[in-house]
C-alpha cells in the first residue's frame, strides 16, 4: 500500500491513503507561513487533533480547512472538544483509532489531555508524547521539543520499531539544525532496521508499507 504524507510546517501533515485525505494537527505555525495556502488541503476526508496547544491547532485553519473539505469530521480529545465548541467547532472523540499518548510535562506545568492517532492503519501521530507504546508501519515523531529531547525520541523509536520514522514538530530548528539532528538519529537507528524519512516543509514522499 502506498502512502504520500505532505509536511506543512512543525507537526502539520496531510496524509494520503487509497484516497482518503487526512490533516493531522493544523496549527498556527501553518497557517501564519507565508508559504501556506488553503487551497493545499482541499478535499480533505477528516481532520484529527491530538490536543489544544497553537502549535496543533489554529481554529482559523480548521475553519479554512473544513470550507475546502468532504464533509470532514473533526476529531480530537474531550478536553479540546469543549474548547472548539466555544469557536463554533462541532467535533468528535471518536471515530479513528486512537492510542495513549499522554502530553509530557512541560518546563512550567503538566500537559494538556493529549490523544495518539492511528491513520489508515498505516501512519501514527502521537502528538506531544515521547510515552506511548505502540505504532502503525509509519510513525510521525516528534524527536525535538521543549518537553522532550533527541534521546529521548530515539529510544522511544528503538522500542516501538516502526518500519519507518518521519521526524515532525520541527518548527524550531533551521534547515542546517534539521539536518544535523537527524542525521544523529538516523545514527542511533542504524542498528534497528528503521528508516528515518526526513521530509521538508511543503514537500511529500510517498511509502509503501
Amino acid at each position: 500500500m502506498d502512502v504520500t504524507i505532505t509536511k506543512l510546517v512543525h507537526a502539520c501533515l496531510l496524509v494520503e491513503v487509497g484516497g482518503t485525505r487526512t490533516l493531522i494537527d493544523p496549527g498556527g505555525f501553518t497557517w501564519d507561513d507565508d508559504r501556506f495556502d488553503p487551497s493545499m488541503v482541499e478535499g480533505v476526508d477528516r481532520i484529527l487533533i491530538t490536543h489544544e496547544h497553537g502549535d496543533h491547532v489554529s481554529f482559523d485553519f480548521v475553519r479554512a480547512a473544513l470550507e475546502r473539505s468532504n464533509d470532514a469530521e473533526v476529531e480530537t480529545t474531550p478536553s479540546l472538544q469543549g474548547i472548539l465548541s466555544e469557536q463554533g467547532i462541532d467535533s468528535l472523540t471518536v471515530g479513528t483509532p486512537q492510542f495513549v499518548s499522554p502530553h509530557e510535562r512541560l518546563p512550567m506545568a503538566p500537559g494538556p489531555q493529549n490523544t495518539g492517532f492511528h491513520v489508515e492503519f498505516v501512519l501514527s501521530h502521537p502528538g506531544d508524547s515521547h510515552s506511548f507504546n505502540e505504532t502503525m508501519p509509519i510513525l510521525a515523531m516528534p524527536f525535538i521539543a521543549p518537553w522532550g529531547s533527541l534521546t529521548a525520541a530515539t529510544d522511544r523509536v528503538r522500542l516501538v520499531r516502526p518500519k519507518y520514522v518521519v521526524p515532525i514538530h520541527d518548527w524550531f530548528l533551521s534547515d542546517e539544525g534539521a539536518v544535523f539532528m537527524y542525521r544523529l538519529a538516523t545514527m542511533g537507528l542504524a542498528d534497528d532496521d528503521v528508516e528515518l524519512v526526513h521530509i521538508p516543509d511543503f514537500e511529500s514522499v510517498t511509502l509503501t508499507v
